[in-house]
């Protein structure tokens, strides 16, 4: 039997393609930081263009994985991703989840030799993928494997900080709060197919990034902060507090769009005013994309 040709936007939705801006705002921020933190200069342009292109490879792999190893369960929920709808076979997203991991492994080997202590990125580089293979194969049967989904973006951040030198301390702690807010946005996804909300805690999870506030020096930070709360408060009120007009696949969208901001508010940290402003212009870009393709 001839195999589906996919289309581009087949390959966008599969992975999740709108989310993929918040891994540059991540890298962007997390390496600034360790700059501004270490009194170091930026990465050199080599150096970014691999560190950029290793993180959305990863990630690109990591979302085809996901759908690859969820199908059956896609299949019996009626969930309509890619693969159920017939619009790509398993074989094409096994062999370009293949590909993507290839590309991610040599792009690490590459960046590896241009910085002078790449044992700290090969082993982040290392902790990241473990955990994507970790989430992909434990989601479906526990739920608290969602700690591994938030450790992959503190990984990222931990990655991006590597390619200058060994992460500071401040960027641990960003690091961490991050992992506390996708686990907290990831325990709302898995109710997703039950569009309920089950508890509170995840929420409260989602604002751990309050935390950065000890460190906040710079008068932006609290405009900043105010948008950040003001943005998932009115999606809560709108899509959440209400229990009979319930939209937690809305919400989580909403959470993703989100992210740029967390990585102003750490550019704010590390008095870096330029990336604090371009990630406040993805974050407003961001909602438009979701529109085209899916964030979830």
């Amino acid at each position: 039997m001839n195999q589906p040709q996919a289309s581009l936007k087949t390959w966008m939705t599969l992975g999740r393609i709108s989310n993929l801006p918040t891994v540059w705002t991540n890298a962007l921020a997390a390496a600034l930081l360790a700059s501004s933190a270490g009194t170091l200069a930026p990465p050199s342009w080599r150096v970014w263009g691999l560190l950029l292109a290793m993180l959305s490879l990863l990630y690109l792999a990591g979302m085809l994985l996901n759908d690859l190893l969820d199908a059956e369960w896609d299949q019996q929920h009626n969930n309509p991703r890619p693969i159920t709808l017939g619009l790509v076979s398993r074989r094409q997203v096994q062999l370009a989840t293949l590909i993507l991991l290839l590309l991610a492994g040599a792009s690490a080997v590459g960046l590896s030799r241009l910085i002078e202590q790449p044992q700290w990125l090969l082993g982040s580089v290392t902790l990241l993928v473990g955990c994507i293979l970790g989430y992909n194969l434990l989601h479906k049967k526990y739920v608290h494997s969602v700690w591994l989904m938030g450790a992959c973006r503190s990984a990222l951040y931990l990655t991006a900080a590597a390619s200058l030198a060994v992460p500071p301390q401040p960027l641990w702690l960003c690091a961490i709060l991050l992992g506390a807010y996708i686990s907290g946005l990831t325990y709302l996804a898995s109710q997703e197919h039950r569009n309920r909300l089950l508890s509170r805690l995840p929420l409260l999870l989602m604002l751990s990034p309050l935390a950065l506030a000890i460190y906040a020096e710079t008068l932006w930070f609290w405009p900043l902060l105010l948008l950040w709360l003001g943005w998932l408060g009115r999606h809560y009120w709108v899509h959440l507090a209400n229990p009979q007009h319930v939209k937690v696949r809305a919400f989580i969208g909403a959470g993703l769009a989100a992210l740029p901001l967390f990585d102003a508010l750490v550019m704010a940290v590390a008095n870096q005013p330029l990336g604090s402003l371009f990630c406040v212009l993805v974050f407003i870009v961001l909602p438009h994309f979701q529109r085209w393709i899916k964030p979830t």
